[in-house]
């Protein structure tokens, strides 16, 4: 550990005489600056000690201290404009890591109340607390997994202090009404692939592009320009659909190794900002003992026990890249049947965000896209 040293300036006749009055009291000097009538000397604080208590002729000055007791002197010197700069980084900080809004995407008013009633639960919500990439995925998946009858595919994308938070409604075939006539419509945009009608009159055709509701299999059936009749429709619709995904991760991945070697250090922490004298490792795992730190403990000044690591593998940008694709691909894989599958994907963007990377994917999706429509006669 770093002791504290002290430069001290002497003045006086034959100062020669003096010095070797203080090598004889065992007295060491870390450095030693001779002139005429006068030295400068750096000594350790237990001989500046020794020095002071001698009765003497000669002038002795303290010049400057060294190492931690100058920065604990300086630190109680300007301790109010430290603790000024502190709280407005402190108050900077906390704003900057608050949520003030969160903004559901989607045209059902309900279905948006109720995931912003869900997200406030987990703490996503006006005045939370910002979540890290582990928290948002163990959210979504949760979400995912407790209301499987009522959301097909979330996504949470933060925008500085907001949430946008993007749903897909899980559409679910009405069977109350098995009694009464019905439509297959469409569930969703897309181009037909196949029909498979087994009672109903098919009014579309392969490769039509349909919008979601429009009627694939009419369960009123026509003769001409007249209905001689209703059913209840039934066939399967299996569609071209589309889907774009993003899926943000940390742009680094790495494992580290404990090379054996270890450094005694003394820091100075404020904030993410540390300077460390004696350590010249690049890596490190690190044991702290506080020596000074203010009230938040946003400034310290530690002593620290420092092991060096060595990064065992590092995965690049491209890499991470590879790895958002095949987890975009894996969220569509989750949501599709047997019979269904994906007809291609494509890379739209990458984003760089500070630490994060957003991948946004394109898929092209074979699906089942019919759903009924049960209506009254004549209605």
């Amino acid at each position: 550990m770093f002791k504290s040293h002290y430069k001290i300036y002497v003045s006086g006749n034959n100062v020669l005489r003096f010095i070797k009055m203080l090598y004889k009291m065992n007295i060491n000097f870390y450095s030693l600056d001779i002139n005429e009538n006068s030295f400068t000397a750096i000594i350790d604080k237990d001989n500046f000690d020794k020095i002071r208590k001698i009765k003497t002729i000669y002038k002795i000055n303290l010049e400057r201290v060294y190492g931690p007791l100058y920065i604990k002197e300086l630190i109680i010197k300007n301790s109010f404009f430290l603790f000024s700069i502190l709280i407005g980084l402190l108050i900077l900080v906390s704003l900057t890591n608050i949520i003030f809004k969160v903004e559901v995407k989607h045209s059902d008013r309900s279905l948006r109340e109720f995931l912003l009633s869900t997200l406030s639960e987990y703490g996503i919500k006006k005045y939370g607390i910002i979540k890290n990439f582990d928290e948002i995925n163990n959210i979504k998946e949760d979400i995912l997994n407790k209301y499987k009858d009522k959301i097909e595919w979330i996504e949470i994308e933060r925008s500085g202090t907001k949430y946008i938070v993007r749903v897909d409604k899980r559409i679910i075939n009405d069977v109350k009404e098995e009694n009464g006539y019905r439509n297959v419509v469409a569930s969703r945009d897309g181009i037909i692939k196949k029909i498979t009608a087994k009672d109903g009159e098919i009014t579309k055709k392969v490769n039509d592009y349909v919008k979601k509701g429009d009627i694939i299999i009419s369960g009123a059936i026509h003769k001409g320009e007249d209905i001689k009749g209703n059913t209840k429709a039934e066939g399967d619709i299996y569609a071209e659909v589309w889907y774009k995904v993003k899926v943000t991760l940390p742009i680094n991945y790495y494992e580290k190794k404990l090379t054996g070697k270890e450094k005694n250090t003394i820091d100075i922490t404020f904030l993410d900002k540390e300077i460390s004298f004696n350590n010249s490792f690049d890596s490190y795992d690190s044991e702290e003992y506080v020596i000074v730190s203010d009230f938040f403990n946003l400034f310290k000044v530690s002593y620290n026990k420092k092991k060096e690591t060595i990064i065992e593998d590092d995965i690049n940008t491209i890499t991470s890249e590879n790895i958002a694709i095949n987890l975009a691909r894996e969220k569509i894989m989750k949501t599709l049947s047997e019979n269904e599958y994906i007809i291609s994907q494509k890379k739209l963007k990458t984003m760089v965000n500070n630490s994060t990377m957003i991948v946004e994917v394109f898929f092209k999706v074979y699906e089942n896209i019919s759903t009924y429509d049960y209506y009254e006669i004549g209605g």
